[in-house]
């Protein structure tokens, strides 16, 4: 494994007592060998701790597991996915992990050899694969949407094309959209994606190599058709603050990163971020790039600029 690149995955745990061990059992049969495990709990009151330690004391694999600690401080998310890119050593790949999804043997082999692919060491490159939704009774529900080879920073405005746990990134990614700045509390996922198509690369890989599972209490509009998801985004988004919440995020970004963006770059925020106006509204409505995957989401978002919602 000497010239095997390394890959840390990182996964965030709280009351997965339920379901984990499925997930470990996944990343512990991944066919690629150079993996370590890097796990914190963020305060678990089920036996999540149990069954990682006994996972830990049993494991027979060249696969390292490692429970980080936590202080005894519940830190949520994204905040606990960050703290374990703090922690953890130095890799040449990072893949985020969710403790309730199922991943392929194969899914972090090809993001290796993507990524690898692209040969850019030097600038934050991400990655991520498409995957299936299916409920926690093993019914399927639908694939993820269909995304863009290339992602560039007006599909990671109002969107975020990936869910974490099919995004790997590299050591780049980690240093400069992480670790030298505070990524404040955007969720980690959209933060890191929006930063590789702004300052390097994002390779989206069409297979599907992991479920992700929809709990019978949490299978919404999301999973339904378009007319359902127009509805539930009109009414989550009209009369919630989620969307005046992602705006906020875009304007954190913006000055985060103020000095590295370039003019073009700038000029695109700046028409999101800015306070509304009449001519902006307008131009918003107008915007002649797609911003969400989905019809619906992308009628949603309109009549917000309509109304002067965002």
């Amino acid at each position: 494994m000497q010239n095997t690149p390394s890959v840390h995955i990182l996964l965030a745990a709280y009351n997965g007592g339920k379901y984990i061990r499925e997930q470990l059992d996944s990343l512990l049969a991944q066919t690629y060998p150079n993996i370590s495990i890097y796990i914190r709990d963020d305060g678990s009151r089920d036996d999540t701790v149990a069954i990682i330690q006994n996972y830990i004391a049993n494991n027979t694999s060249s696969k390292k597991i490692v429970l980080l600690e936590n202080g005894g401080v519940n830190l949520g998310c994204p905040a606990s996915f960050y703290q374990i890119l703090k922690e953890c050593p130095p890799a040449d790949y990072y893949a985020f992990c969710d403790q309730d999804d199922i991943w392929f043997p194969d899914k972090i082999k090809w993001a290796v050899k993507k990524l690898e692919a692209e040969g850019q060491r030097d600038k934050p490159c991400a990655y991520f694969c498409g995957y299936e939704y299916c409920t926690d009774t093993g019914e399927f529900l639908r694939h993820s949407p269909a995304q863009k080879a290339r992602i560039t920073l007006t599909d990671v405005l109002y969107y975020t094309p990936a869910s974490g746990f099919v995004i790997v990134f590299n050591e780049t990614a980690r240093q400069e959209l992480i670790l030298k700045v505070n990524p404040g509390t955007e969720l980690h996922d959209r933060w890191l994606l929006r930063g590789a198509a702004c300052f390097g690369t994002i390779v989206s890989d069409p297979r599907r190599l992991a479920t992700h599972i929809r709990h019978s209490d949490a299978v919404t509009a999301e999973d339904s058709s378009d007319s359902n998801l127009l509805r539930s985004f009109l009414k989550n988004e009209i009369g919630g603050t989620a969307m005046a919440d992602s705006k906020k995020n875009l304007i954190y970004f913006q000055k985060v990163f103020q000095n590295k963006l370039s003019a073009s770059q700038q000029k695109t925020l700046s028409l999101f971020t800015a306070k509304n106006s009449l001519i902006r509204q307008l131009r918003k409505l107008f915007y002649p790039k797609r911003l969400r995957a989905r019809l619906a989401g992308e009628l949603a978002i309109r009549i917000l600029f309509l109304i002067g919602k965002i």
